[in-house]
């Protein structure tokens, strides 16, 4: 029987960098346009149309087909948090089962989930043909769709919400804040900060949480 399940963003919270997204922006030329984001957050685009059009400003920008090859370069500087295998190592030693929820990318989420050896990994996924980068994909994980998500996975474990521990930085992490019955927030974490049942600077402090809320 597994200790529980603690749930972890990437993004900015196993990972240096606080958007895949922008990381790619930045290296194909274009803009993160935040009105795009305004629309998703009024309801007024899904997730996918947002993706869609993320990646149509990419191709646009760089001027040629981007291909799979150039994807994968512009996440690879993204690096891992030094601390985090350390983490993940302790939480699994202690039978947690460890998952990672992220509206990041496939290429990116999945490597830091098998360097890390994460248990379960959700995420978004781009689309190719014929190795040339589409826009379109999967939406696995919309933002506004986390805490459905989380609760799910937590179900399927037949474990409850209430001792599920979620680990997020962003304001889009808030509401899975509000559901779950345990949330760490990892500076800088903005408004979400706030919202959350600890704040830590170094992920070595969830160690000493997790094993605390067992006492």
């Amino acid at each position: 029987m597994p200790s529980g399940l603690i749930v972890f963003d990437c993004d900015g919270v196993l990972t240096y960098n606080h958007s895949s997204w922008q990381q790619l922006h930045e290296y194909f030329g274009s803009r993160d346009n935040k009105y795009f984001a305004e629309l998703y957050e009024r309801n007024l685009i899904t997730y996918l149309d947002w993706m869609k059009i993320d990646i149509a400003l990419m191709i646009h920008s760089w001027g040629k087909p981007i291909k799979r090859r150039d994807v994968e370069n512009a996440l690879s500087t993204i690096r891992i948090k030094q601390e985090a295998p350390e983490v993940i190592r302790a939480l699994k030693d202690a039978d947690y089962i460890v998952a990672v929820v992220s509206s990041g990318i496939d290429i990116l989420v999945e490597r830091v989930c098998r360097e890390l050896g994460v248990d379960l990994c959700l995420y978004n996924k781009l689309a190719f043909h014929n190795d040339e980068l589409i826009p379109g994909g999967e939406a696995l994980v919309p933002l506004r769709e986390k805490p459905r998500i989380v609760k799910n996975l937590a179900e399927s474990f037949s474990i409850s919400i209430h001792d599920t521990y979620y680990v997020g930085d962003s304001k889009w992490d808030i509401e899975v804040f509000r559901n779950v019955g345990h949330s760490i927030a990892v500076k800088p974490c903005g408004e979400a900060c706030g919202f959350a049942e600890h704040v830590v600077s170094d992920l070595r402090e969830i160690i000493g949480i997790v094993n605390g809320s067992r006492v």
